[in-house]
């Protein structure tokens, strides 16, 4: 080969190279970016923990501590939002030794600071002494980064 050949083939073969670094740059930057993208589902939202469906699971102690009207308690305390539809899930016990319930409960959840971000209506039905049946209230709209929420009688 003479000097003109090699030189010809030792600038392809930097060029070559140069092109292969690039592409390959690019490709890592937009990984970067798309990952970038999928961690900013959740902004500012402490208390929210994404599941592998998409769901969003509650993590605020606070709202998991049991709560109490009329004499009864709620314990097993989940928030969850999918689909832009918030469901706030509990079992409620009648401790005492009458029948409870029948009536309808305003639920207030609040933020961190105490601020209300919505109230919801829920029934509480009749529960009888020593007996326990779910509490479930729900919205179409996301509310899982709550802090807690009090329930009171209507």
């Amino acid at each position: 080969m003479k000097d003109k050949e090699k030189r010809a083939i030792a600038i392809l073969i930097v060029i070559t190279i140069i092109v292969i670094i690039i592409a390959i740059a690019r490709g890592v930057g937009n990984k970067k970016e798309k990952v970038e993208e999928n961690t900013d589902v959740t902004p500012n939202e402490e208390f929210v923990q994404i599941l592998d469906d998409g769901t969003k699971l509650n993590t605020s102690e606070d709202l998991k501590k049991m709560k109490t009207i009329d004499g009864m308690e709620i314990t097993n305390i989940q928030l969850t939002e999918k689909g832009n539809a918030t469901l706030l899930l509990g079992n409620i016990t009648n401790p005492t030794d009458t029948t409870r319930g029948g009536f309808i409960a305003s639920v207030k959840v609040v933020d961190k600071q105490g601020n209300e971000i919505t109230t919801i209506d829920a029934i509480i039905g009749e529960i009888k002494p020593g007996e326990s049946q779910q509490f479930s209230t729900s919205a179409t709209f996301d509310y899982a980064n709550a802090y807690d929420f009090e329930i009171t009688k209507k």
